[in-house]
């Protein structure tokens, strides 16, 4: 294992290619795209999750479970943003107001979904109630009804962050930063899982598998893509929205708004795997759940190996080891900087 030696496994035409395939996929066909998709992706055959020392990671380490996690748990506030083009939208509401007939549809359909919004303190009931008339969303519109829209609008962000479960690894095990960032400055450990290694993945193989939704529809595993042109997800956050008004609408949904909800195939994956330039250095991968599930929500991988960090002291030492032993994680290394003045690490 040598730092001085990595290189990422996917160069950046590798990854633009791969990325500009995931963008254009349509979800006509989603095995076949799926099965396109996995021939433009280079994968390493270890990836690496860097762990702090607490209860709960030592627990996990025991268990051999990984918990998923929501994007709006993660550092980054921009991870699994919905970039929404504002400019389009207020565009859309230009084009309502020239259109009596668009006015006509609107007011009805605001008509029947107003009582939805009761006790939503995001949106007016005001100017729900004056929407319902074709004059009343015109004089909204003239008043600034559009900057309530879009107020709403941009909440669907964090709710999006809330619902998307994914858990984060990398494919360098001796990265500095990520020991600094994530292992509690070389004072934790980083787990090492082989992806050769089919065995070790126990999911799917126990009885109480059946009815688990990470098992049923599956976790796959995608590199993260690193640009700061961002995916624009207006349409998805229009979903998002359509969806939102379901939830709180129940049965008594209009069927028109029922027809109107249509999947985006694809979408879930391009919000959650691309990320600034900025972050480039993770040299992230993401497992990401195909299925909504309550927290907390697991997976059962044996780690092919367990990294213990520089400054990880020896009672911490002993307890990884213990805890190594009983999860059955038959190698176990020691990061140490090597004659080079590189991050290293030797078996033990």
């Amino acid at each position: 294992m040598e730092a001085k030696d990595h290189k990422t496994i996917m160069n950046d035409a590798e990854m633009q290619e791969y990325w500009h395939t995931l963008s254009s996929f349509t979800g006509e066909n989603i095995p076949e795209e799926m099965a396109l998709l996995k021939t433009k992706i280079r994968y390493p055959r270890f990836l690496y999750r860097y762990r702090p020392i607490n209860k709960n990671n030592l627990d996990a380490l025991r268990t051999n479970k990984l918990y998923f996690s929501t994007a709006s748990n993660y550092d980054d506030p921009f991870d699994t943003f919905l970039h929404i083009d504002l400019e389009k939208i207020r565009h859309e509401f230009e084009s309502v107001s020239n259109s009596p007939e668009a006015l006509t549809a609107l007011a009805n359909g605001i008509a029947v979904i107003k009582e939805a919004f009761q006790n939503c303190p995001d949106i007016s009931q005001e100017l729900l109630q004056q929407a319902t008339t074709i004059e009343g969303i015109k004089q909204l519109l003239e008043s600034g009804m559009k900057n309530q829209f879009l107020a709403y609008m941009l909440t669907l962000r964090s709710k999006i962050q809330e619902e998307i479960l994914s858990i984060c690894f990398s494919e360098n095990g001796l990265n500095e930063t990520l020991w600094l960032k994530y292992a509690d400055r070389h004072r934790g450990f980083c787990l090492m899982y082989d992806l050769s290694d089919t065995d070790s993945f126990h999911c799917g193989k126990y009885e109480k598998c059946e009815n688990c939704g990470a098992y049923k529809y599956g976790t796959p595993i995608y590199p993260v893509y690193y640009s700061n042109e961002p995916h624009d997800a207006t349409d998805f956050a229009k979903l998002v929205m359509k969806q939102d008004i379901a939830q709180r609408l129940g049965d008594s949904l209009p069927e028109f708004m029922r027809k109107d909800i249509k999947p985006l195939p694809w979408e879930v994956e391009r919000n959650s795997l691309i990320k600034k330039e900025c972050h480039k250095y993770d040299e992230e991968w993401r497992m990401i759940a195909n299925v909504k599930m309550n927290l907390p929500a697991t997976i059962e991988w044996v780690p092919f190996g367990v990294i213990i960090g520089l400054r990880t002291s020896p009672a911490d030492k002993d307890l990884i080891l213990s805890m190594a032993k009983e999860a059955g994680i038959k190698n176990i290394y020691q990061s140490y900087i090597d004659t080079e003045n590189m991050l290293n690490a030797y078996p033990i």
